[in-house]
């Protein structure tokens, strides 16, 4: 049957395929979560996590102590994620790749053998200090040495120190992280290499080749795992953590009582975050309303070819068939194109994830991740299909058994076929495909509205002709001296470029802190107490990035060389300090942080300056409190400086990357026009991300529409073509039944866009804190997907339209 009709059955097997295609690929990304990793024994494998305000990490010491008491695990294994500069003096161009540094047993406990040299051994990782090689991962042996058979022995530069290459891993060996890692050093060396993980909490503002890697406490930085002894279960081992943290919290008292340790699996639902449980939920519902849609459509088409069917339906039950029995067979017929729709499903959930479109949009997935579908997908998918399979044909094949058979006998269908065309469920599933299409697109229209506009709106500095040079030294060997030097040098080279105007340093918008202030003589006479955002700037900061002095002055060469106890203040912070009163000679007291430890320090600043308000904290929003404070001269070996320039930023990159490279051939260096940082930032990354996400089902979702719309009208102007005939012989014209059938599409349409819109309102309320200021109810937005709905709708419509305008009156009455 089905064969017969293979337009039906390609238009069905398509729409179903889209409809669940979509769902797969979203079941595969979130199956990478709770798929075990590719090691030995995963499921005895599990993560420890430090519940502390630092962070999950664990120090040193700390990780030794519970390597050496713990009765539970047969062993602990430590990790830590760096970044590395890999590269030659004038030899090459030096290349910043990801890596980690691993306890000695991380191979051996994993199951990483090598299919080239071997792994470290235990005199290569058991002292500070000690050495020096490194273990590729196959990705990066294949990519960046062409998977040369020659490679164990030879040496490489990373951050400027000479490492020997003594393994490559296995193809399928990903370690214990969702972003492979290029390579693997002995956890020994970390006290011999500069780091650029600057996100550590516990590193800020410490200069980190100072630091007591194996011997501080407070300096957290690995990430631990613990395999269970056979027998063993996650219910003693977090019971032994427990009892172990308490001992070692009285024994030390700079550990924090308060803290915890978290024993989580590595595999399994339970190593879920709740933050990926409620990404999933929310994206389910999305393509949830996809697959609806999808569904709808094929019950249209399932209650539209029941109509062609009425006679043969009918002789079924005139010869004896039970109503049970022929709807078994329509049903039948329903799962079959639901399993060819799961299998086109499928195919295209594989095609979206090996290019990445699914992953892009959705954002959860790394190199690392194995996106083939496993017996889980399969399973979910058939399920799926079985599912939607009884969704879109058990409602059609019980109101197609309800034919009258006599009529069908005497060939008197048409009541019969009038009854299906002109169903109010045929109207009332174009009407829900139109309203779910909506709810996706409202919200889309307003993120993207949001998006655009936070885009192009001036945040109160410079973006396109300021340009970020950041760089880092310690990767390539330098002191505090050299690294002075080396920034002079830069800073003159820089200032004699054509199109450079200005050359200053300090922290970017988007990147200062948080501090402590108190304003003496406010609300009691210890003073007002709160917290303020801050920026550390240099002289000519603010003339570099266009944020005017309003009262008073900026910084002077001398005030930043020396970190003078003054410091700038924006109109907002002048208005609710000192309401009404002259903010100039105002004095505030600072609480700050000592570089060399957590020693509070206490100082007090005289206001010099006022300037004006400008979103340098958050992109769309102007901080209550902030202030500018004269730059310490003391971050020279990884700091950055700030370009402004007679053009857009963008054309001196290529200039201005020779300059430093001329200086220094091996250097981590990162160049950024201030639009592109704020393009990056992670808010508004994470909603373009959610936007794009939104857009792309809501356009699926109103393709499925159009052709649902599409087959709607078709299958009537086919049913109505005699009374089309008849209108046209007695006098109506093309232009009249073209307005006819486009009528009637469009008034679902409407019907549908209202139900729609309305949901959409209701929907993007809760969009408001993702909208920066936007209206739930923002015209522009409804406006334009109003209008790409009506287009869509009459396009689906003209064509069926078109059709009935051809129709000749002699030939359709004839027909009768």
């Amino acid at each position: 049957m089905l064969l017969k009709k293979p337009g039906f059955t390609l238009i069905a097997v398509f729409t179903l395929g889209l409809g669940i295609g979509v769902n797969t690929a979203l079941f595969t990304l979130f199956n990478t979560l709770i798929r075990p990793l590719s090691i030995k024994d995963p499921d005895a494998v599990v993560r420890l996590n430090h519940i502390s305000n630092k962070g999950s990490k664990f120090s040193f010491p700390d990780y030794q102590y519970f390597r050496d008491q713990t009765k539970v695990f047969s062993t602990l294994v430590a990790h830590a994620d760096e970044r590395f500069l890999l590269g030659a003096k004038k030899a090459e161009e030096p290349q910043e790749i990801r890596g980690e540094f691993v306890s000695g047993n991380f191979f051996s406990e994993l199951g990483g053998e090598a299919i080239l040299g071997r792994t470290f051994a235990p005199e290569e990782s058991d002292a500070p200090g000690k050495g020096q090689v490194v273990v590729l991962s196959h990705r990066f042996w294949q990519r960046r040495f062409a998977g040369d058979p020659d490679i164990v022995g030879r040496t490489i530069l990373l951050n400027g120190k000479p490492f020997t290459i003594i393994g490559v891993t296995r193809p399928d060996f990903t370690g214990l992280s969702s972003t492979l890692p290029e390579l693997w050093a002995p956890m020994t060396m970390r006290s011999e290499m500069a780091t650029v993980d600057l996100y550590m909490p516990a590193l800020r503002g410490v200069p980190p080749a100072r630091e007591d890697w194996f011997g501080k406490r407070d300096l957290q930085w690995l990430d631990v795992v613990g395999r269970l002894k056979p027998g063993k279960r996650l219910e003693e081992a977090r019971a032994e953590m427990s009892v172990l943290f308490g001992q070692l919290a009285r024994a030390y008292p700079e550990i924090d009582p308060k803290d915890s340790v978290r024993v989580i699996p590595m595999s399994g639902f339970g190593k879920v975050s709740r933050h990926a449980w409620r990404t999933f939920g929310i994206v389910l519902s999305m393509t949830g309303i996809v697959l609806l849609i999808a569904c709808s459509n094929l019950a249209n088409l399932t209650i539209a070819r029941a109509t062609t069917r009425q006679k043969e339906i009918g002789v079924r039950l005139c010869l004896g068939a039970s109503r049970w029995r022929v709807i078994r067979q329509l049903l039948t017929e329903s799962l079959l194109l639901a399993l060819l729709g799961g299998v086109a499903g499928l195919f295209l959930a594989w095609w979206s994830l090996e290019t990445g479109a699914a992953t892009a949009v959705i954002g959860i997935a790394g190199p690392a991740l194995n996106l083939t579908p496993d017996a889980r997908i399969l399973t979910a998918t058939f399920l799926l299909s079985l599912l939607s399979g009884v969704a879109f044909g058990l409602v059609p094949a019980l109101q197609a058994t309800r034919a009258n058979l006599v009529a069908t006998i005497k060939d008197e269908g048409s009541a019969f076929s009038r009854r299906l065309s002109r169903s109010w469920l045929r109207n009332g599933l174009v009407v829900a495909q139109v309203a779910l299409s909506l709810l996706l697109l409202v919200p889309a229209g307003l993120l993207l509205h949001g998006l655009a506009q936070v885009l192009t709106t001036d945040p109160g500095f410079e973006t396109k002709k300021v340009l970020v040079v950041g760089y880092s030294l310690e990767l390539s060997g330098y002191d505090q001296a050299r690294a002075r030097s080396f920034n002079q040098q830069l800073r003159a080279r820089l200032a004699a470029l054509p199109g450079v105007e200005l050359v200053s340093a300090g922290d970017r918008p988007l990147d200062g802190g948080r501090l402590t202030i108190t304003v003496p003589g406010k609300v009691s006479a210890e003073g007002l107490t709160m917290r303020a955002s801050y920026l550390d700037v240099g002289q000519d900061w603010f003339k570099t990035f266009g944020i005017p002095i309003v009262r008073g002055r900026g910084f002077t060469a001398e005030e930043t060389q020396a970190g003078a106890e003054v410091v700038v203040v924006s109109e907002a912070t002048a208005r609710n300090l000192w309401p009404g009163d002259e903010p100039l000679g105002k004095l505030l007291r600072m609480e700050k942080r000592e570089n060399e430890g957590a020693e509070k320090i206490f100082v007090t600043t005289r206001v010099i300056g006022v300037a004006r308000d400008a979103q340098t904290d958050k992109i769309d929003n102007i901080p209550p409190v902030t202030l500018y404070l004269p730059q310490e001269p003391s971050r020279w070996l990884d700091t950055a400086l700030l370009v402004r320039t007679s053009r857009d930023a963008g054309e001196m990159k290529a200039a201005i990357r020779a300059e430093a490279r001329a200086l220094e051939p091996v250097l981590r260096l990162w160049l950024n026009s201030m639009e592109e940082i704020i393009a990056d930032n992670g808010w508004i990354k994470s909603i373009r991300e959610t936007a794009w996400l939104a857009t792309g089902l809501g356009l699926l979702a109103l393709l499925l529409a159009a052709i649902g719309i599409y087959g709607v009208m078709a299958y009537a102007v086919a049913e109505r073509t005699r009374e089309i005939g008849i209108r046209m012989a007695l006098g109506a014209s093309r232009r009249d039944t073209l307005r006819l059938i486009l009528g009637q599409g469009l008034w679902l349409v409407a019907l549908g866009a209202a139900l729609g819109g309305a949901g959409g309102a209701v929907f993007s309320r809760l969009l408001r804190s993702f909208l920066f200021g936007l209206s739930p109810f923002d015209p522009i937005a409804y406006s334009t997907v109003a209008l790409l709905l009506v287009a869509v709708a009459v396009v689906a419509c003209l064509v069926p339209a078109r059709r009935a305008m051809k129709v000749d009156p002699m030939v359709a009455l004839r027909c009768e």
